[in-house]
């Protein structure tokens, strides 16, 4: 047990992710909603957004 806990704890940082490339960037979360909000502004300036489809996530 002690085995997958560990496992576990070590595949759940965002260093893992970021090592193998799932995510873009750790953002320090006292800058949450500032990346939101520029999210959403540039989403709101594309209305030609293709339906994005996940297909099955693994984590």
């Amino acid at each position: 047990m002690r085995e997958l806990i560990a496992r576990y704890d070590s595949q759940t940082t965002p260093y893992y992710a970021g090592a193998r490339l799932w995510i873009d960037a750790i953002i320090d979360p006292a800058e949450t909603r500032k990346m939101i909000s520029e999210g959403i502004a540039a989403a709101d300036h594309n209305p030609d957004i293709a339906e994005f489809k996940t297909g099955v996530f693994q984590v």
